[in-house]
């Protein structure tokens, strides 16, 4: 498959991202094959010069836009703001200091026609040289494809992530609801409602390079303050998703509940300095072990509490737990 057949939205989520936008951009600005395109970045209320960037290289395209949020509303609503504007069929996603290999596009679509997938994952690695060559040697190889015909227990279990890393059946991410509004980061939230009912296509080409970086987190912050973000929207999105889909079998909401209520135990243990049997989430860790329970939607809401003592955890408005 040559890629005619489809048309792809890029999306593009950018907060204070001046030191890696131009060529985020120029790598999505530069996707080899014969598909029809549009661009739009998602300008999250940067306080540095994104947005103007944004408008050199995508606003003044027939096929480009960009929309301001402000003030920033986080990740989520960011990628949800993006595919509704979009008109494409299929959605690529990036974050605004990531870069695609130039023949990124034209190596995951073939995935996408697969009966039943709606989301096909590829690999990435970092790059130290943000202004290297992005053309990858595939030694004259067709892209491969492992399906998943139920990727939920897949996706929850290894908490598969990586907005960059996937492109998505529009249709099919409309249809589950996009990722969870109510938590900051997307990463987790859109593979897990999307592995509801849709198959996943997986590739092992290396289609996502990301910047090697020690003073720079992923969403425009600190890297310190990241780390508890990134380990309190782990747990929000798996509440979210029992939340929202009551309907999931007990086995889904016991696994959820055992990542989320061990992970909240090691943060609480480890970085809070609780000891053992002092904080709930140690007991609910234990209950998670249980064949059943009532209320797995709340005691997954109570493994946020370890990660919001600090302070530094980012809340749009509907929060989970909140």
């Amino acid at each position: 498959m040559d890629g005619k057949l489809h048309g792809v939205s890029f999306v593009v989520t950018a907060y204070n991202k001046e030191a890696f936008l131009e060529g985020t951009l120029k790598s999505v600005l530069d996707q080899e094959g014969d598909f029809e395109r549009e661009f739009i970045v998602i300008e999250n209320g940067s306080e540095d010069r994104s947005g103007e960037i944004a408008d050199d290289l995508v606003g003044s395209l027939p096929n480009g836009r960009v929309i301001r949020l402000n003030p920033n509303q986080g990740p989520a609503i960011a990628q949800n703001t993006g595919v509704e504007a979009a008109t494409m069929p299929a959605i690529k996603f990036l974050d605004g200091d990531d870069l695609l290999a130039t023949d990124c596009i034209l190596r995951m679509l073939p995935g996408l026609d697969l009966p039943g997938v709606g989301l096909v994952h590829g690999a990435g690695t970092l790059l130290e040289d943000l202004t290297a060559d992005l053309n990858v040697d595939r030694a004259g190889k067709p892209p491969r494809f492992e399906v998943m015909e139920k990727p939920l227990t897949h996706s929850i279990r290894h908490s598969l992530a990586g907005a960059s890393a996937i492109l998505v059946d529009r249709d099919a991410y409309l249809a589950c609801g996009g990722c969870d509004p109510t938590v900051f980061i997307q990463e987790n939230s859109t593979i897990y409602r999307m592995a509801i009912n849709n198959a996943f296509a997986f590739t092992d080409d290396v289609i996502l390079f990301g910047p090697v970086t020690d003073h720079h987190d992923r969403h425009g912050g600190h890297l310190g303050e990241n780390r508890v973000q990134m380990e309190h929207d782990r747990n929000a999105a798996l509440y979210g998703l029992i939340r929202d889909f009551p309907d999931l079998p007990n086995a889904i909401k016991r696994m959820a509940l055992k990542r989320a209520s061990g992970r909240a135990w090691n943060w609480a243990r480890r970085i809070n300095k609780k000891s053992w049997g002092s904080d709930p989430v140690f007991w609910i860790n234990l209950l998670a072990y249980l064949a059943w329970l009532p209320g797995y939607e709340k005691l997954l809401s109570m493994t946020l509490a370890p990660y919001r003592l600090s302070g530094k955890v980012r809340l749009p408005p509907g929060a989970c737990g909140t």
